[in-house]
């Protein structure tokens, strides 16, 4: 069996999967699926003036269930092809849209987009393509979605971001909604959300959410799954819509959630928007205080070593930061041993939530417990090891500032005006599907 795409692919908002470490040989053996030759290719459906092949669908397919941790079948193919025709139809509206307005993505953007992910997963340059071309996937199928992705978001800040707006009484009327819930129980829900944007697509949507339903139960990770097929803002980030109070979704969510055992799924579930699938990952007594809310000043200090260091090289580096350490007593002492140790540098980190420390449990766990003026490290992160000064923190000591609330309104605003321009789109072009 393949093993899955690395875990940057979480840079790409493309999905994020559990296991990495494949990915950083690339298999000697394996060739990315071309057309073979004189292959006639089949039109399925045309995009205004432009096509999607029978082997550009084949290959989506196939990258989704790579991707999403499915088990390979026939069977799963044919019922998965109509879900994936429909996202790629949306792709290619949405590149077209960007070229339109002149905001299309450009060959450095997509190259620095690619950059990103070997970077994030500790690959050397081109190694992310060679993976996908070892499990028989044209590097292609995951520019397409790179372009898409990339269009789409000069789309939202081009044409929707200037129609959302956040009022200081709509922040209010949040904040006293937490306040009046402290006590209450909280949960913490990720979903994968399936859009209706018309009458007659009700039933069309029940389908493609019952065929997630299967493969869920069949064992699929959920985070990978809402990553690849979900609709909703959340699908970046696995589905996860945080903690979740009574009365903050719509009341069949809510109803739903509420009868929903914790690390368990809800069968499909029809609102005013789409269909969705909720899961139930944890439930707690909601409190004003979050310690994950806590804002941190920080310096950092980052040792540069490559993702293949020998032991020897790894040691080194770590007795040149604990060295270094020594001679910190302030944060403006981090950035004096950068310029001393040969091959680091070191920059001001201001305004970082400890919760978005998550990703490395030993930072996330360590930083906020440090006084201030105090340091912790090495850490191992993608560009080497890294050492850290605390310099100030804020926050922590009541509910989320106003800041947090408005930017959290924001992007729910955001991904409901996305989703209205997204339907204009379909209905201003001409999209001829093939039987």
């Amino acid at each position: 069996m393949f093993a899955p795409l690395p875990r940057a692919l979480v840079v790409l908002t493309i999905l994020l999967l559990p296991a990495a470490a494949s990915a950083q040989r690339p298999a000697a053996q394996g060739v990315a699926a071309q057309p073979k030759a004189g292959q006639a290719l089949r039109v399925v459906a045309r995009v205004n003036d432009d096509a999607i092949t029978d082997f550009d669908l084949a290959q989506r397919v196939m990258f989704a269930i790579r991707t999403s941790g499915l088990q390979d079948s026939p069977d799963l193919r044919q019922r998965m092809a109509p879900q994936m025709l429909r996202q790629m139809i949306d792709e290619r509206l949405q590149v077209q849209n960007a070229k339109q307005l002149g905001v299309k993505p450009s060959a450095a953007e997509v190259a620095g987009r690619y950059a990103e992910i070997e970077r994030a997963a500790g690959l050397g340059q081109g190694q992310f393509k060679q993976y996908l071309q070892s499990v028989g996937i044209s590097p292609d199928i995951a520019t397409q979605q790179i372009e898409a992705q990339i269009a789409w978001s000069k789309i939202i800040r081009r044409k929707v971001r200037s129609q959302v707006d956040v009022s200081e009484a709509e922040v209010d009327d949040a904040m006293n909604r937490m306040r009046a819930n402290v006590g209450k129980t909280e949960t913490r829900v990720a979903e994968i959300f399936v859009p209706v944007d018309r009458a007659d697509g009700v039933d069309e949507g029940k389908r493609s959410a019952d065929r997630i339903m299967e493969q869920l139960r069949r064992g699929a990770p959920f985070a990978a799954v809402a990553q690849q097929f979900s609709q909703g803002a959340s699908a970046a980030s696995g589905g996860d819509l945080g903690w979740v109070l009574p009365g903050a979704l719509d009341p069949s969510l809510d109803a739903v959630i509420e009868r929903t055992q914790p690390r368990t799924f809800s069968e499909p579930v029809r609102s005013v928007s789409g269909w969705h699938i909720l899961y139930v990952v944890d439930r707690r007594p909601f409190a004003a205080a979050r310690p994950d809310d806590v804002k941190l000043n920080l310096v950092q200090m980052t040792l540069a070593l490559p993702p293949n260091a020998t032991p020897e090289e790894t040691s080194r580096a770590t007795a040149e930061a604990q060295k270094a350490l020594g001679g910190v007593r302030s944060c403006s002492d981090l950035h004096v041993q950068a310029r001393q140790v040969k091959g680091s540098t070191s920059g001001d980190l201001n305004g970082v939530r400890v919760g978005d420390l998550a990703g490395n449990p030993q930072m996330y766990e360590q930083l906020p417990r440090l006084p201030i003026g105090g340091t912790a490290g090495p850490f191992r992160v993608a560009e080497g090891l890294q050492v850290v000064a605390l310099c100030g923190k804020a926050g922590g000591d009541g509910l989320p500032t106003r800041e947090a609330i408005q930017q959290q309104l924001l992007i729910q605003k955001l991904d409901s005006a996305g989703r209205r321009y997204m339907r204009d789109l379909r209905r201003q072009a001409t999209v001829d599907i093939k039987s």
